[in-house]
């Protein structure tokens, strides 16, 4: 029984009184007074990220329209360039150094996204096949220069070929008639060969010179005109003519193996052309898609 009078004091009967009350009020007002700062913290946070992340998208965006317009005007003046190139044929093309889309690696492609909106469907498939064209010009001037370096380089090494037509209308020819001719006589102040009359070949052959130097669709004072033609009405011709004269005559020989190589040469220049502008124009032909695409987008 000592144990329960212990228990019983004094000490265990004391009731709180107003400091004690007080002290609980400021803990909890405390308590409150935090979790509202901080709310309004973090509110605050929330809305200054918001801000700076509308800020950021702006400012991509217009990064991105801007870059787009100085890209499509630098885009026109290499499609003018193209057109100029393609209708003058004369180994001389401007690059423009604008043509490119550097500007994609300092840009985060989502804010393009995001401005749209995820359910937009229509206009992500826009964005995606600009994007699309725009990655193609990574490579687009160091491409279009290889492909003029290379034709350039196939023609050059075909006209060499070509250049042998000289031969047949001088040179060559002057060495057989060095060769087989028997006399020669002056006409109009212009020395002209005789041949025996048997010598079917040379006069033939003289025939088909004559009547291409008196061609001035062909050839005039200031040289030659039209390597088609010259090729179509002297070459094409000579070919058949030494033809018929093969394999008794050696010279008949040599001349047919000039007049086809330079046939030949004529060929293959005509088609390094051809399949040089059909590059060229397929070239133009991402430009031009680039544009409208860019027009289409910036509208």
């Amino acid at each position: 029984m000592i144990c329960l009078h212990f228990f019983e004091g004094p000490f265990w009967n004391i009731t709180p009184n107003w400091f004690d009350w007080f002290s609980v009020l400021v803990s909890i007002v405390s308590i409150f007074g935090g979790y509202w700062i901080a709310t309004k913290i973090y509110s605050k946070e929330k809305w200054d990220k918001i801000f700076e992340e509308k800020e950021l998208l702006s400012s991509e965006i217009n990064l991105f329209k801007n870059s787009l317009t100085q890209l499509s005007s630098s885009v026109s003046n290499q499609i003018q360039s193209l057109k100029e190139y393609s209708e003058k044929q004369d180994f001389k093309l401007e690059f423009n150094q604008g043509v490119h889309a550097d500007f994609l690696h300092f840009i985060n492609v989502k804010y393009l996204y995001k401005e749209i909106g995820v359910n937009k469907h229509e206009e992500i498939h826009k964005i995606n096949r600009l994007l699309s064209s725009l990655y193609t010009l990574n490579d687009f001037r160091t491409s279009l220069r290889n492909e003029l370096r290379t034709y350039i380089k196939k023609y050059n090494f075909h006209e060499d070929k070509f250049y042998s037509y000289r031969k047949l209308l001088y040179t060559k020819y002057f060495e057989l008639c060095n060769q087989r001719g028997v006399d020669f006589i002056f006409e109009n102040g212009i020395k002209k060969w005789k041949f025996r009359d048997d010598d079917l070949f040379m006069i033939n052959y003289t025939e088909n010179r004559i009547k291409i130097f008196g061609d001035q669709e062909v050839i005039t004072e200031g040289g030659l005109k039209d390597r088609a033609k010259l090729t179509e009405r002297f070459i094409i011709p000579l070919v058949h003519i030494s033809a018929d004269y093969i394999p008794e005559d050696y010279n008949a020989i040599e001349i047919n193996d000039i007049a086809n190589e330079v046939n030949t040469a004529h060929t293959d220049m005509v088609y390094a052309t051809t399949t040089h502008f059909q590059a060229v124009n397929s070239y133009l032909d991402i430009l031009v898609d680039i544009n409208d695409k860019i027009a289409e987008y910036l509208k």
